[in-house]
């Protein structure tokens, strides 16, 4: 495993999501220059986040877009969007539909192109699914309970078929429960964005199951440096967890919530969904190994974000990548 200087052009797809937004500023303030591609131009303070970035406006499936944003790079970040574990369900086909054709399209296109890499977001959640035991290390033996998993499971499977194939060089990173400013409250995924949004408005806020459900919980800008750091790192294994490798339940958040807002959250209790993994959190020891990584304790994360959580509006929206 060796480290390389060079900074090359770095392409996050779906860059102005909550991950590939905080991807390419860290890839910026790393002096790498940066093209994003996304559906929309970004708005608000992500605008000025990418303002020293290429933007090219289009579907990561667009041959000609694609090959458009792919001019000069080294290295390929894909952050873009699916729809949330809670929906998948509800139509599978719809949701592989969502992730597949636009990951073919890019792995085909650096089957063509030697040389680039390629770093994968995947879910260190919903891909092992329930019942695995805790810590999940990498080599677990993964049982997803929803779509989404699935999804991204089969599309961590075609990444190793191009891999063997055609030597591309990616790795795939299982992110824990992501979290920080401006991610978009009442999507169905992301705890912390909701409970603060709930803090903010007033609003009631729908939580589902008795709150026992553990999960690991990852600030996003820690996302953003191990995907820099280890976007420097050649070789080495393939598939890495990327969280805090310290389990939280619901009713930890919630109270941490509001203790962090001075707020009392109106919480309506749902029954849990069979969607929703019971407890995970992650082993971050092959992590560990090959980047300095000291992520971020969930009561700091939270009170940065508390700190810094914008009044809602139109133009931080998170964009659909």
């Amino acid at each position: 495993m060796t480290a390389t200087t060079t900074r090359s052009r770095i392409l996050v797809l779906g860059g102005t999501g909550l991950i590939g937004t905080q991807v390419a500023r860290a890839f910026l303030e790393a002096g790498s220059p940066v093209t994003v591609l996304a559906r929309r131009p970004p708005t608000g303070v992500r605008a000025t986040w990418l303002a020293g970035s290429d933007l090219v406006v289009g579907r990561a499936d667009d041959p000609e877009v694609l090959a458009r944003a792919l001019g000069g790079a080294g290295h390929v970040v894909h952050a873009l969007g699916a729809p949330p574990p809670a929906r998948a369900n509800d139509d599978p086909l719809a949701h592989q539909v969502a992730v597949l054709p636009a990951l073919i399209a890019v792995l085909d296109a650096l089957a063509e192109r030697p040389g680039i890499g390629l770093t994968f977001l995947s879910s260190g959640g919903a891909v092992y699914g329930s019942g695995c035991p805790l810590p999940a290390v990498e080599d677990s033996v993964c049982r997803p309970v929803s779509a989404y998993g699935v999804a991204k499971l089969t599309a961590e499977h075609t990444i190793g078929m191009y891999v063997r194939v055609h030597g591309i060089p990616a790795r795939v990173l299982r992110t824990a429960n992501v979290y920080g400013p401006l991610q978009r409250a009442g999507t169905g995924q992301g705890l912390v964005a909701s409970l603060l949004a709930a803090a903010l408005t007033g609003s009631p806020v729908p939580v589902f199951g008795d709150g026992s459900a553990v999960r690991d919980y990852v600030e996003v800008s820690d996302v953003a440096r191990a995907v820099v750091a280890l976007s420097a790192v050649a070789g080495g294994p393939a598939v890495v967890n990327v969280g805090s490798g310290v389990g939280h339940s619901v009713n930890d958040v919630l109270a941490l919530v509001e203790r962090t807002t001075g707020s009392t959250l109106a919480v309506e209790w749902g029954r849990a969904r069979p969607s929703d993994v019971d407890a995970i959190y992650l082993d971050t020891s092959r992590l560990a190994g090959l980047i300095d990584w000291r992520p971020t304790a969930l009561a700091d994360g939270v009170a940065a974000t508390w700190d810094s959580w914008p009044a809602p509006g139109p133009l931080d929206v998170e964009q659909s990548a």
